[in-house]
């Protein structure tokens, strides 16, 4: 390993080429991150321009042509790259950065270094993330005084010449025959910048023997990491027909290889498969229509996934192989073995049980199937400006247009069933109620719906019919509801549990929809909302005993922003003040409820008594209700 020099200042490091690998994450320091470094370079310039400032060390891997494989340090030397331009150091001339399969991100710093602004670069979301790292640099504050705020379009410019000479980055070489994969867990267990699920990509790649199936591996897994959006517009038009039909709304089977002695009757028996549906297909025909579609997806939403991507690894895992964890997992005092769990620290050490059965080009088909399913039948939190929290739940399916007059096709999102209402609800209630997401059985549990690909297009009836099933088992399996019963009050307080709350509400729900006399109707949405809220409050109990006070009729589900504001307050006050429309069924009906009384002191012992009944009437018609 190098010993002499490893001490280089930015024109030194930036005199040399750099390869990203295909294994290499996307760059992903956010502001908190580029502002930081530049502040930080910047107080030191201001304490001493003549001192070295070090940044950290660059992990590369010499390659035989003489260009750096970089192993460690990505971050920061895209971070420096960029800066470098915006700064406008001269003897930094063009790009150093390459890439082994991401042609858009060579072309965004080819553009940027040749014009020095982002405005002429062709927009493509796999570069989003650069032009907004761009945008925080420029506006980044390196200092700020009651005169102005200085900014790298204000610095003067001997910083400049300090950024370039000064900065200083460890570079390191690390041998030729070195095991990158195993060197990467080793950092990752000293707390380096690595992540666990990139860890697992290494490996994972490290027993493809083809370089074709290796960028195909790479491609697949960079797409379906991004959580947050739609995996059909992660590809390119060619790659999205291939994987998801001319329609854009289904999934090849064939898309799925096995080992020869490893079939089973749902997956294709031949290898060659991977490479018909991974693999581009340029004939003329699709060139053509490649011209129309390779840019123009019409569905500018902003999403946000209920899990990330490691979780989503442990999901996978699970569905494909926890029979083979069990087996792995056999003890004296276990004989059954265990199951894999949902946590996503646990990702490296489950897979290290595992992996002897992994195939990965099996594996990397498998995920994108589930990526495609998770995103059509699981629901996503959409930044919604006119919905309560700004974000509202939507599901939708992947459809092509054709607008004809233009001669043009586009990816365009709608519904994914024509009366999905229900289904929303049901899917919704479940995430805010089973919010962790180590604890998602339910979401496994639906994934695993699919796990035959036959059952890819389920109707809406089947799928709402199977949730609803879902939803209610969760009531109908927990031993602590059997004491919701008309002849002894359900008082456990704040202890009650959020499910109940929130099961109430979709039942409620579900019969207002059903009944079309019903007087009652609710226009709400299920959300985050965790605190248990005593109606009449434990401080005002007029005479009221605890186990009523605390029982399942003076109780409601609120934000704790809300708790924290109706404080103590009197029932009659809170009725008129926080009263709303799109109020959760149980609370707005106890909230009506109080209003209308009566009585001179509103929600008293009759009160709760009576509405604690007809709750626990709608939850023994609840097989009814949902129709089961």
């Amino acid at each position: 390993m190098e010993t002499i020099n490893l001490d280089k200042n930015l024109i030194e490091i930036l005199n040399n080429k750099y390869i990203v690998p295909l294994y290499q994450r996307n760059f992903a320091w956010s502001e908190d991150e580029i502002s930081r470094l530049l502040q930080d370079i910047y107080e030191n310039f201001e304490k001493d321009p003549n001192s070295k400032y070090y940044i950290g060390s660059l992990i590369v891997l010499k390659r035989k042509n003489g260009d750096f494989e970089v192993i460690d340090g990505q971050q920061r030397l895209t971070a420096v790259t960029l800066i470098s331009k915006a700064l406008g150091v001269e003897e930094i001339k063009e790009p150093k950065l390459f890439y082994d399969s991401r042609p858009e991100v060579e072309a965004f710093f080819n553009s940027f270094y040749r014009t020095s602004n982002t405005n002429d670069v062709t927009f493509d979301h796999k570069v989003s993330h650069l032009i907004k790292a761009v945008d925080i640099i420029n506006e980044t504050k390196l200092k700020i005084t009651e005169e102005k705020n200085v900014t790298i379009k204000s610095v003067e410019k001997t910083f400049n010449k300090y950024f370039a000479e000064k900065v200083i980055l460890v570079r390191v070489e690390i041998p030729e025959d070195t095991d990158v994969a195993n060197y990467f867990e080793i950092m990752n267990n000293r707390g380096e910048q690595l992540q666990k699920h990139e860890i697992l990509k290494a490996k994972l790649m490290s027993k493809i023997s083809s370089y074709d199936d290796r960028m195909r591996f790479a491609r697949i897994w960079d797409a379906c990491s991004q959580m947050d959006t739609h995996i059909q517009k992660l590809f390119i038009a060619n790659d999205r027909r291939n994987y998801f039909g001319d329609d854009y709304n289904s999934f090849n089977n064939q898309v799925f290889i096995i080992k020869s002695n490893d079939c089973d009757e749902n997956f294709t028996k031949s290898r060659s498969s991977i490479d018909s549906i991974l693999a581009h297909r340029e004939t003329g025909e699709n060139n053509i229509i490649e011209a129309f579609e390779s840019e123009d997806i019409e569905d500018d939403v902003d999403n946000k996934s209920i899990i990330d991507f490691p979780n989503f690894l442990m999901h996978v895992f699970k569905l494909e192989f926890n029979d083979n964890y069990k087996n792995s997992t056999k003890s004296g005092n276990n004989e059954s073995g265990l199951e894999i769990p949902l946590n996503e620290k646990d990702l490296l050490t489950v897979f290290s049980k595992i992996e002897r059965d992994i195939d990965s080009m099996v594996f990397i088909a498998k995920l994108l199937y589930y990526r495609t399913i998770f995103d059509r039948y699981i629901v996503k939190a959409t930044r919604d400006e006119k919905s309560e929290d700004d974000y509202s739940w939507t599901l939708k399916m992947p459809f092509k247009y054709t607008y004809e007059k233009k001669n043009t096709i586009s990816l365009s999102y709608k519904n994914a069933f024509d009366n999905q209402e229900r289904i929303v609800k049901c899917l919704s209630m479940l995430q805010v109620t089973f919010r962790a997401r180590i604890y998602k059985n339910w979401l496994q549990e639906v994934l695993s719906w699919f796990s035959n690909v036959d059952n890819f297009n389920i109707t809406c009836d089947v799928y709402q019919k199977k949730i609803d099933d879902l939803a209610c088992r969760y009531f109908n399996e927990n031993i602590e509801y059997k004491g919701i019963t008309k002849d002894s009050y359900y008082s456990k307080g704040t202890n009650t549990p959020h499910y109940l709350f929130n099961f109430i509400d979709y039942l409620y729900w579900v019969k207002s929809q059903k009944d079309e006399k019903s007087k009652r109707r609710f226009n709400f949405d299920f959300k985050y909302r965790n605190s248990v809220e005593h109606h009449r409050p434990q401080s005002r109990k007029q005479g009221i005993d605890d186990i009523l006070i605390n029982c399942l009729g003076n109780l409601c589900l609120v934000s704790k922003n809300s708790n924290s504001k109706m404080n103590n307050e009197e029932p009659s006050g809170k009725a008129i003040t926080y009263y709303s429309d799109k109020l959760p069924p149980k609370r707005k009906i106890m909230y009506e409820e109080t209003k209308n009384s009566s009585s001179e002191l509103k929600w008293c012992k009759v009160e709760i008594e009576t509405h604690y009944k007809d709750v626990v009437d709608l939850l023994n018609e609840r097989h009814e209700i949902l129709d089961q």
